[in-house]
């Protein structure tokens, strides 16, 4: 029988716990799994009563959220570890998703919506709403084996959810990211998920959604290890909210529907992206420019079943736009004995695929000339 134990304004109750008993690696279980509930304060901020939940939790906790919406003035921390079978859980006490509003929050760097700085943690049926950066950060190498599923990030302050910095082996799956625009930049760092600036391996998307973001719709820029996408559709990224006609809108706003790399600034110079990513059943529509693209990746790229239309030359949203890139935008030999191969992928549409990259089925084409990546030059260190 599992205990449950209640925080809600008026009190927390605490329940003492049977002995702990030793799990592989350095963290303790409940011998008796709890189901920690916990309600919203209606006083304005509910930072204090989640951390209290998240404080008592331990390895095969469930924190179970009661009310249908909360409100947080600072990130929410989730900086300890469960464990392999034994993960820490934080849901929606229903099928219905729980809004956690962070419209109290200020812009910076680092204001997150939920910082998962730790591993095994499943997060599930929660929306991440208007936080002062990254609705969702995993970053670092402490950050691994965590499960997003049938989540919603949106209204950010940069990219709605984010890996990087060596977080690995995460996944999103059933998870929405839309209208993430980021004021410091005009709109030029929101993607929709972010998984890049030397994200570790192992992290995968499946059945994600991305949709109306200012940036990308995936930006997986200066990654060297493989990101998996399975059945994952991008569109009308690029724009703010995906109006085309925004006043808002600007040239910095990149608007690839799945970016596949791209060059970083690590600390000893400008590096290419060398991360062999695997994208499969993956759609992409309506995106400012590139439907799929290269964006200087020099590594081995599959893509499987993808299909692209209606993006950057032929994109009818706004045709002022002026962009040449393509549904499939892959324009370079990436050389070093690398090669991008294109497997029953197909478009109505304009196509860019140099003439060295193999073709399977399909209608996609390899046409454009055999060249190889140009070199990297002062002006193109950074983001690209």
């Amino acid at each position: 029988m599992k205990k449950v134990v209640c925080l809600v304004a008026s009190a927390m109750i605490a329940v003492s716990l049977a002995s702990a008993g030793q799990l592989t690696g350095k963290v303790q279980a409940a011998s008796v799994p709890q189901t920690i509930q916990v309600a919203s304060t209606g006083t304005g901020d509910d930072s204090a009563v989640l951390a209290a939940a998240i404080a008592k939790a331990q390895p095969g906790d469930t924190i179970y959220l009661t009310s249908s919406a909360y409100q947080f003035k600072s990130p929410i921390l989730l900086n300890k570890d469960g464990a392999a079978g034994n993960t820490i859980k934080l849901k929606s006490a229903t099928t219905d998703k729980v809004k956690l509003d962070f419209s109290a929050e200020k812009d910076g760097d680092s204001s997150y919506g939920i910082n998962i700085k730790n591993a095994y943690w499943e997060l599930e049926n929660i929306e991440v709403y208007s936080a002062g950066d990254n609705g969702i950060i995993m970053k670092g190498t402490a950050s691994n084996h965590n499960t997003i599923t049938n989540c919603v990030v949106d209204n950010n302050n940069d990219a709605g959810l984010q890996i990087t910095g060596g977080a690995h082996d995460n996944t999103v799956q059933g998870s929405e990211s839309f209208d993430n625009y980021d004021i410091g930049t005009k709109g030029s760092n929101a993607d929709g998920f972010a998984c890049k600036l030397q994200a570790g391996a192992g992290n995968k998307f499946i059945n994600c959604n991305s949709h109306d973001n200012s940036d990308d719709g995936w930006d997986l820029l200066g990654t060297d290890e493989t990101v998996t996408l399975i059945n994952c559709t991008a569109t009308k990224n690029g724009y703010y909210h995906g109006d085309p006609n925004s006043t808002l809108n600007n040239a910095g706003m990149n608007g690839d529907g799945i970016k596949l790399g791209g060059n970083q600034k690590p600390p000893k110079g400008t590096h290419r992206s060398l991360g062999s990513h695997d994208v499969e059943g993956c759609k992409s529509y309506d995106n400012k420019a590139a439907g799929f693209s290269q964006n200087n990746s020099a590594a081995n790229l599959y893509l499987k079943d993808c299909d692209a239309d209606r993006n950057g030359a032929d994109n009818v949203l706004n045709a002022n736009q002026k962009t040449t890139k393509s549904n499939f935008n892959f324009p370079f030999n990436p050389n070093n004995g690398n090669v991008f191969t294109f497997e029953n992928c197909t478009t109505t549409g304009k196509c860019t695929i140099y003439s060295g990259a193999k073709v399977i089925g399909g209608n996609v084409y390899a046409t454009a000339p055999n060249n190889p990546l140009p070199p990297v030059s002062a002006k193109s260190k950074g983001k690209k």
